[in-house]
């Protein structure tokens, strides 16, 4: 799902570390929506600093010539180019701060001028009438770049794609606060499904009748399995240790670098080692997401703990003295190895994909994230 906001949703916000964008993005991560805004509100958010900047310059400069005064400096301030000097490092920051937040950017549309003055002069929406002329302009670009990233259907009944957050309603509206039929008629004759686009225009109500129950059914499945280990068909104990068996973990130990016969996880002076019991994986914690094509994701950290005999050249063992961690069963094994005996934790990361209600894994991926002697 993607969710394209305009710019009332982060109105004045200009450092975007208000609580409503925040919180969207949090969630977005969560639930597997993707966070995208078109370029022309970039521009208008930017636009809106300028003026906030023009607003407050007056008392600003004031305030400068008065320091400039006091030290006998020149107290000269040249607005144009203070403005235009702040707007530009502004346009530099929001565009990084998008980035940080994983907010994507609808580039601008490649639009044909001749359909926005049909538009413009047939009062089609965005487009609105007023006494001194027609506007809307800019709704239009905001318009025409949401279609850009609309898709064809793939089947005859399908969830919007698009998600349009904002509390332009005189524009984007019908009389039923839903998407206005002039533009559902254009998503139509696009060749995309009739409600490929949906508008949101309570932002807040979108928040209590969607993000939060959302987020609520998360953190249930996630406490339900932390408490029992089962959530519908998902057993976590039993698919990680499924996954975690003793041919993975032998393969991880063993793991090692053709060339210089250097293994990837323990250290080199543990030769030869052959494992003789694994424990049953230690889950350390779950994480439950929701991924834009509505399956979940399960991510789960666990730790396996495996005992195991190994050889080391003896003349290692003095030089590892501070490093040791085993025992040793025969020093004297044959004339230049030690045999011994010791545990090490492979602490793994692994991500299941489910469908939706975690009834049947559909993907597994493992990581090994750190082997500890």
């Amino acid at each position: 799902m993607k969710l394209v906001f305009d710019t009332n949703i982060i109105h004045e916000d200009f450092h975007l570390y208000g609580g409503r964008i925040t919180k969207l993005c949090s969630a977005a991560e969560k639930l597997g929506y993707d966070l995208m805004i078109p370029d022309v509100v970039v521009d208008e958010t930017v636009n809106q600093y300028r003026k906030k900047l023009l607003d407050y310059y007056s008392g600003y400069a004031g305030v400068m010539k008065l320091l400039a005064r006091t030290q006998g400096a020149d107290d000269k301030l040249d607005k144009d180019a203070f403005i235009s000097d702040k707007v530009k490092e502004y346009d530099a920051y929001l565009r990084k701060r998008l980035t940080e937040l994983k907010i994507q950017i609808i580039p601008y549309p490649a639009v044909d001028v001749k359909v926005l003055v049909s538009k413009d002069l047939n009062v089609k929406k965005p487009f609105k009438e007023t006494k001194e002329g027609n506007i809307g302009y800019r709704d239009a670009i905001i318009w025409e770049s949401i279609k850009t990233i609309c898709q064809p259907p793939k089947a005859l009944i399908e969830d919007p794609q698009i998600e349009f957050l904002t509390e332009n309603t005189r524009d984007f509206a019908g009389p039923d606060n839903a998407l206005h039929p002039d533009l559902v008629a254009e998503v139509k004759a696009d060749g995309f499904a009739e409600n490929a686009v949906a508008l949101i225009p309570n932002v807040n109500e979108f928040f209590k009748n969607r993000i939060d129950p959302e987020l609520e059914e998360l953190e249930q499945i996630k406490e339900e399995l932390i408490k029992t280990g089962k959530f519908s068909r998902f057993d976590v104990n039993e698919e990680t240790s499924r996954v975690l068996d003793k041919d993975y973990i032998t393969e991880i130990i063993n793991d090692s670098d053709f060339d210089s016969g250097q293994r990837y996880y323990l250290p080199g002076y543990m030769e030869d080692p052959t494992i003789n019991y694994i424990n049953d994986p230690a889950i350390e914690d779950i994480t439950v997401r929701r991924l834009s094509d509505h399956t979940a994701l399960i991510e789960v950290q666990a730790r396996v703990t495996v005992e195991m005999d190994f050889f080391v050249y003896k003349p290692d063992y003095y030089i590892y003295e501070d490093e040791r961690r085993f025992s040793i069963n025969d020093e004297n094994w044959n004339e230049y190895y030690m045999w011994c005996e010791g545990t090490v934790d492979v602490c793994t990361y692994l991500s299941f994909r489910t469908t939706s209600k975690l009834g049947k894994i559909l993907s597994v991926d493992v990581q090994v994230t750190e082997v500890e002697v």
